[in-house]
This record gives C-alpha cells, structure tokens and sequence, in this order.
C-alpha cells in the first residue's frame, strides 16, 4: 500500500443491508462511492446497492495506471452488463455518484455529487438539479409546518421517496449523462456513457492529506471528529434539514445520520 489510511467511517441510519454507501481501498486507490437512493431496484435489491457494490467490484480489479475516463468506461460497462435487460427499462436505473483517489497518476476523479479536500481546499459538489429538489422540499415542509398542516414529529418519520419532491426525483434521469447544453444535465454512473465534462480530474500531487466524502456531510471536513460535531449540531438545531442546509431528508427519529455517510482521510 503506497498511503496511509487516518480515518474511515461508513454508516447508514437505514436497516442493515440498505445502506447505498460503500468505502474502497486496494493497494494503489482510495474511492467513496454512493448510490443513488432514487434508482429503481431490481430484484428487490435497492439501485443504489447494486450500482456502487459493482464499482467496488470495478476499482479492486482496476490496473494502478488506469486513468479517469478508462475508469469512467470500465464503470459504466460493468454496471450496465450487471443490470442486463434491465438496463433498457425506461425509469431511473441502478447509478451512483464516486470520488476516486488514483496513488499513481496522484489524481482525484469525481463523477456526481461526492465531495473531497486537498489539504485546506475543499471540492463541495452540489447538482443543480438537486439544489431545486431540495429547496423546493424544504420550502413546501417549512410551509405545511407554518400553516399547521403537519408537526416536526410526522416529519420526521416521512421517508425520502415520499418527500414532497419526488415529481422531479423520478424524471430527473431525462438529464442524467445528457450531454447537453442544459444546467440540469450532471454525471452519474448508470451504465450509460458518461460524457468528458461529467468526469472531473484534479491534481492532488503533493498533497500531504486528503479527505474523500459522500454527500451524507454537507462538506469534507478536516477530520472526521469535526464532520460527525457538525452533524450533531445540525441535528440538534434543524432535525427536518430545511432550514440551515437544504436537505433531502430529515434525521430519522433516533438516528445520529440523515443520509448514508461515508468518510475518508488519509496520507498520500
């Protein structure tokens, strides 16, 4: 192993076995990979599961030299051999977004909405169709509980494929590794290709610490101790995530996460 693992951490508030998260490490990568909650299962097997334990499957057998878009190719051909027919149904498909750390070219890819830092600099990614999905969730939750339509407690215990922007959740694949000129198109791995622009590449040559996240925290923080305290005081201060961070779902009741949350520093 040419690095050095710090911390590590990948949790879900889901039951076991339906967490969409998944941490990679081989000998020459370190990759945060989060599957998207919103990809229609198969087999009774959740989207996102399916889509980021395949890319696990993908970065353990990828060779060191491999670069962003052989990665980005092998990805989508796995995937799309491992969904078969399935891959031409016309719904939301297995994807996952993933943030790829490359020990030989010193490199960090992204494809998606996974966050990273370099040192000091934080690489916040933010979809913009996900920042109208998520406001406009958060607008109509802080409206209903204005007009008394509902309370804090019914809210939390409304899961997120009931969230008030599912309309938009189930068709927002039309813009998925469109290459378009359209603000709403993004990068996701699902089988398809994923378009040059959707595959971000950024030099981490002489980094001496790096972080890898999901969107399961808001931002990669330096330490994994920092990105859970600011966990805990979003929970304590807005529970239902509407009012100091747009969120696509509340704190379940009990739970310490409101995503899957996954987390990674180590030392080049």
């Amino acid at each position: 192993m040419t690095f050095s693992l710090l911390e590590t951490y990948c949790e879900s508030p889901k039951r076991a076995g339906l967490g969409e998260d998944r941490l990679a490490t081989s000998d020459h990568f370190v990759a945060v990979i989060d599957g998207a909650t919103s990809s229609g299962p198969i087999d009774g097997v959740p989207g996102g599961v399916i889509a980021a334990e395949t890319l696990v499957e993908v970065i353990d057998a990828l060779d060191p030299n491999c670069d962003a878009r052989g990665f980005a190719d092998r990805a989508s051909a796995a995937l799309r051999a491992r969904l078969g027919a399935h891959y031409e149904r016309d719904i939301a498909r297995p994807s996952a977004s993933v943030v790829v750390w490359s020990a030989a070219r010193q490199e960090i890819w992204r494809i998606g909405d996974c966050h990273f830092r370099i040192a000091e600099k934080l690489f916040v990614a933010e979809k913009a169709i996900d920042r109208i999905a998520y406001s406009y969730r958060c607008a109509v939750v802080r409206a209903r509980l204005r007009l008394g339509l509902t309370t804090h407690a019914r809210e939390l215990e409304i899961p997120t494929l009931e969230q008030p922007f599912m309309d938009l959740v189930s068709t927002q694949h039309a813009f998925l590794n469109a290459d378009i000129d359209d603000p709403l198109a993004y990068g996701a791995v699902d089988g398809s290709p994923v378009p040059d622009r959707f595959v971000e590449i950024v030099s981490a040559r002489g980094a001496r610490e790096i972080v890898l996240c999901s969107d399961g925290f808001p931002e990669p923080s330096a330490t994994l101790e920092i990105a859970l305290a600011d966990l805990r005081r979003l929970r304590e201060a807005d529970p239902l995530v509407v009012s100091l961070y747009n969120g696509s779902r509340p704190f379940p009741p009990g739970a310490k996460l409101f995503d899957d949350s996954t987390y990674v520093r180590f030392a080049p």
